[in-house]
């Protein structure tokens, strides 16, 4: 079996140093003590660098190992994310004056800004947690790689599994370009297939020469190279359960610390009878579920170095080992934790199996170092002892037969390498087909990316143009809202101001209602003085006709009694017979006769009386204009009496006098 020829250790600044004896190996007894102390301080960047490697190893497209920072911070963020830290990716800018760091440099920032920030005293769980996360991150990352492959046999959950199992086995050496690469020694190579093959149940099946002869051939086991060799050689024609079963179990024994796992029969507390549970074994505890998928947790045992396990005799047995199979010989007994344990195995071999698992989780329970990393450093110093030791007996052995033998070998040496070259070849060649493959997959991804791109430029000039119209069709609105503003502005001005006009006018209306009003008030109270006045002026009128009447009549009376005295003289010395008249003048029904000259004379003054009167009174109506119609009713009326008698005259002499406004007489 071939051994690895490099190994590595890295020292407290963060860089890989590789310490070389022989053929560029390193050893840990090289490093002084307070380096160890270093290392021991930062053992989880120790336990996580592997991964963190293979994602900076993705992201390095240049090909001269060294990563932009700007994609570095993207992962330094994350990194502190899973570890719950803030602004540790805020540095990396400030960091050196290169646009691109490399993996030492990068781990070194890592170291400083980022690991050196978690307490110094890390329990087991805490690590088991922290590495899980650093490793999902990364594995995120880097993905991509590894799980698109031609024919895969392993699920993605397995490779992650396997990635995780590479990451810790592991060692990190330089090239011949003097870039770090992170490989697996073949001896670890062949110590996971073995315990793959053994989960399996196809552990009769495995051929150490045929693995050696493999190994020949393959200088270096990378992660894809492991897992093709897993893939091809001992994952054919196996189900998928049974692959992630196995990978599962073989990932707990490598990442969890599993020393053994299987079905006991544990005492119960009560009852004296034995209940089979599935119970996994860890230097640090004992967990018990109640099956093999491991789901329901029904408790946990703490374990330390002052535990101890002991065989339980059986007194029913005479013999002491009983047929295969046989529940004889099969109890033993655990005491921890001030307490005893009864179990039961399956049968005496199994018992021996689980007792030395718990010896073994004894010894390694007080250390602070986790038990498969110890155990992997273990064979590593192994591995370089075991080169020094072969490199010194051929350089003490050394003649020239040997150096011809030597050479001969190192000639045959040289043409399977040789042939190994060529079949490298060939693989390197599939490898450029699948990557021309993958080129040509690039370039449609990047032409179909172009036209997206184009047919987003036109999406955004579309874009850009209804926008544009968008504004101008918002400029014209707010115009128009602007201009209909305005209107609605001055219709308010002038509403405001038909508004106040109405008002105006309303006031004048009022003011010109409450003027008429007034004026009403004060025409009915000129209306009334003038009803007074003119109820006075007839008044006056009537008492004035009544006293010209009266004038009249008293005059009349006069003259009659002048002419009857002047008469009576007469008719007494002329006439002494005419005496009867004048004494019966005062008698009813007797009217004496007047003469013409007389009747005329005082018909005439009445004409003229009442034409004054008339004119007086003015050509309208009111009380002149009745006294005038009346006065023409009258003359009229004298006209058609003219030749009537003196009786009949002096009646309607009378009767003129007595008429008032109306036309009719006064009683």
């Amino acid at each position: 079996m071939v051994q690895m020829d490099e190994a590595t250790t890295s020292n407290g600044n963060g860089a890989v140093a590789p310490t070389t004896n022989g053929n560029n190996s390193t050893s840990l007894s090289s490093l002084d003590p307070e380096e160890s102390l270093e290392l021991k301080m930062t053992n989880l960047i120790d336990c996580v660098e592997n991964a963190v490697w293979h994602a900076f190893d993705y992201l390095a497209l240049e090909g001269d190992g060294t990563a932009p920072k700007s994609k570095l911070k993207a992962l330094t963020s994350q990194l502190g994310s899973a570890l719950e830290l803030e602004d540790v990716a805020n540095g990396l800018e400030d960091y050196r004056s290169t646009p691109s760091l490399s993996f030492d440099q990068y781990r070194y920032y890592l170291f400083k800004e980022m690991f050196s920030a978690l307490p110094e005293d890390i329990n087991v769980e805490d690590q088991h947690d922290y590495e899980s996360k650093l490793d999902q991150v990364c594995w995120n990352l880097c993905s991509a790689n590894y799980l698109e492959r031609d024919n895969p046999v392993f699920p993605d959950g397995c490779v992650y599994k396997l990635f995780r199992i590479f990451c810790m086995l592991g060692d990190m050496v330089e090239n011949d370009q003097g870039q770090i690469e992170v490989i697996m020694a073949a001896g670890e190579v062949e110590n996971a297939a073995y315990q793959f093959m053994l989960t399996l149940g196809r552990g009769t099946e495995w051929d150490p020469e045929e693995f050696d002869s493999m190994a020949n051939v393959i200088p270096a086991f990378k992660f894809g190279i492991f897992l093709t060799v897993l893939e091809s050689k001992y994952a054919n024609d196996v189900d998928e359960g049974c692959i992630f079963e196995a990978v599962r179990d073989v990932h707990d024994h490598y990442l969890h610390d599993v020393v053994k796992k299987g079905h006991l029969g544990k005492r119960m507390d009560i009852l004296p009878v034995f209940r089979e549970q599935f119970f996994v074994l860890q230097p640090h505890k004992l967990t018990f579920y109640n099956g093999a998928s491991q789901k329901e947790r029904k408790g946990e045992i703490k374990i330390d170095a002052q535990c101890r396990v002991e065989a339980v005799p059986d007194s029913t047995s005479k013999s002491p080992i009983k047929k295969p199979g046989s529940k004889s010989h099969s109890r033993f007994q655990l005491f921890a934790s001030e307490k005893t344990y009864d179990f039961q195995a399956s049968d005496h071999r199994t018992r021996l199996q689980w007792m030395s698992a718990f010896r073994v989780a004894f010894e390694f329970a007080g250390e602070p170092v986790r038990y498969q990393r110890q155990l992997l450093e273990k064979r590593r110093v192994a591995r370089q002892e075991e080169k020094d030791r072969e490199d010194e007996h051929f350089l003490r052995n050394t003649d020239i037969g040997q150096q011809l033998a030597v050479e001969r070998e190192a000639r045959a040496n040289a043409e399977e390498k040789a042939a190994t070259l060529v079949l490298q070849r060939e693989v390197e060649g599939k490898k450029m087909m699948e990557l021309e493959k993958i080129r040509e997959q690039l370039e449609h991804l990047l032409d179909e990316e172009r036209q997206a791109k184009k047919d987003e430029e036109i999406v955004r000039t579309l874009q850009a143009r209804i926008l544009n119209e968008e504004w101008a069709r918002r400029e014209t609105l707010e115009r128009l809202q602007e201009e209909q503003k305005t209107l609605l502005e001055a219709e308010r001005k002038k509403r405001e101001e038909f508004e106040r006009l109405q008002n105006d006018k309303e006031l004048q209306l009022r003011e010109a209602q409450a003027r008429v009003e007034e004026m009403e008030k004060e025409r009915r109270k000129l209306d009334k003085q003038l009803d007074l006045a003119q109820e006075k002026t007839k008044k006056a009128n009537l008492g004035q006709e009544v006293l010209e009447a009266k004038i009249k009549v008293k005059e009349q009376l006069h003259s009659q009694e002048r002419d009857r005295d002047t008469t009576l003289s007469r008719m007494t010395s002329l006439n002494p017979s005419s005496s009867f008249y004048v004494r019966n003048r005062d008698r009813s029904g007797y009217m004496p006769l007047r003469s013409a000259s007389m009747r005329e004379t005082s018909y005439s003054r009445s004409i003229r009386r009442n034409r004054q009167k008339a004119i007086r009174g003015g050509p309208g109506g009111g009380p002149g204009s009745q006294v005038g119609s009346t006065a023409d009713n009258l003359s009229v009326h004298e006209a058609n009496l003219t030749s009537t008698s003196e009786q009949n005259i002096n009646a309607t002499v009378i009767q003129e006098a007595t008429t008032n406004g109306n036309g009719h007489s006064e009683e």
